[in-house]
């Protein structure tokens, strides 16, 4: 066994200019794509959602003009302030909203989607109901760049959170990292969403009343006595507008990459129940280039191995979907890349690596990687109060390793939490 540790990437944000933190970076260079031609300098905000939350939501765009202050901490570097969209000194682009592009669900309606009987048919019914509104907007002459959904609490608790799992290692999070979001829910709301959006071809966020309104609660439905706690305005305020910018179609950052690496097309695949029968799955492949650049594809019907009773493509799908995503990666740099690298969270089986390495050597690709992700046992000690270092490495063999994906952060001087997100 050998340990190591693997350095905290690089990003590059304006001018090629590069800092480790995304938030410093942007405020000391601008977004990456700020001195590049037709990169977005006013983003229209469309917003669905009560007549509550469109105003809230709509008073905290404005908020965000403003910029919030830093959070009182021992850890400056986690919790910078926000200098607010007013001036030069963040994304360089104006953030806009107006009535024309809001769209306000009844109370009525609100109430009548709520006390739909079924998990599933309520989710479902609310699904609809919003992509409605949002097919609306849609049509408008000038359409929203994003459309933020700002759900009401009686929404939130029927679908979001309708049934949430308690996190895991809760006992590792530190009291000043910011809290960790929800999981998400049984028929996964949030995906479901998005996938009925995608034909609108318009990109959503969802918010919650809480980021205008932190008075507003809504308890965990598996820790009743116990309230969310929220990360601080301007965290929020970082989180979300850097989301949009990406959304809108900005490249607020990416990562940095030496001009003699290999040409990487990253492929990552899961696997999800559709909604539409109960028994469909189907898998989905997410493609990434060196830029961070990427895609999602749709990919074959799932099959469950004999070999290990898990997910898995068949050797067609799993040909046809990398055939697929080498076509897409070659339209957008006029070349396939020199090294594939497909990851997933379960192993990969006879058909499927059968199915890959056609497609691979089809188009005389010499480096490809398959690495398969899952949780570990096995844990990593450090001197003092904190996790181990992210980017901690232990080699176990050639082919086997573990490696934290979180943990204690130097530039931030703690452990930021298990994720870093805003609500």
């Amino acid at each position: 066994m050998r340990l190591s540790h693997l350095a905290e990437p690089a990003l590059e944000f304006g001018s090629g200019l590069r800092h480790p933190d995304i938030r410093f970076g942007i405020m000391d260079y601008g977004p990456f794509d700020v001195h590049i031609d037709g990169a977005s300098r006013r983003i229209k905000l469309g917003i669905v959602g009560s007549a509550d939350t469109v105003e809230g939501t709509a008073r905290w765009i404005e908020a965000c003009s403003d910029g919030f202050e830093a959070k009182s901490s021992r850890q400056a570097n986690l919790f910078p302030r926000f200098p607010g969209l007013r001036n030069d000194e963040t994304f360089r682009c104006e953030f806009t909203t107006s009535s024309e592009l809001q769209r306000i669900l009844p109370t009525k309606e609100i109430g009548r989607l709520v006390a739909i009987p079924g998990q599933r048919e309520v989710t479902r019914e609310v699904v609809s109901t919003i992509v409605n509104e949002i097919a609306v907007l849609a049509e408008r002459t000038a359409l929203p760049d994003v459309v933020l959904i700002a759900l009401p609490v009686e929404i939130i608790e029927r679908t979001v959170n309708a049934r949430e799992a308690t996190g895991e290692n809760d006992d590792e999070v530190d009291a000043e990292a910011p809290v960790e979001a929800e999981p998400g829910s049984e028929l996964d709301f949030r995906g479901m969403l998005k996938a009925a959006c995608m034909r609108l071809r318009i990109p959503i966020q969802l918010m919650w009343p809480t980021t205008f309104d932190p008075s507003y609660r809504i308890p965990r439905k598996l820790k009743e006595n116990s309230d969310r706690r929220m990360q601080d305005p301007a965290t929020i305020a970082w989180n979300l507008i850097t989301a949009i910018y990406y959304k809108a179609g900005g490249l607020p950052w990416r990562l940095a990459r030496d001009a003699r690496e290999l040409r990487t097309s990253f492929v990552g695949l899961s696997f999800y129940r559709s909604v539409e029968g109960e028994h469909m799955h189907t898998s989905t492949a997410q493609m990434f280039d060196e830029r961070g650049e990427g895609l999602i594809l749709r990919g074959g019907r799932m099959v469950e191995s004999e070999e290990d009773r898990s997910p898995h493509l068949t050797a067609e799908d799993a040909y046809a979907l990398l055939r697929d995503s080498l076509k897409v990666f070659r339209g957008q740099h006029g070349h396939y890349p020199a090294r594939v690298v497909l990851h997933k969270t379960s192993r990969f089986d006879r058909n499927e690596l059968d199915g890959f390495h056609k497609a691979i050597d089809e188009r005389d690709i010499d480096y490809a990687d398959f690495v398969w992700i899952q949780k570990s046992m096995t844990r990593l000690y450090r001197l003092g109060v904190y996790p181990p270092l992210r980017g901690s490495l232990l080699r176990f063999s050639k082919d086997q390793a573990l490696l934290y994906t979180r943990g204690s952060v130097d530039f931030f001087r703690t452990y930021p939490g298990m994720y870093v997100r805003g609500r």
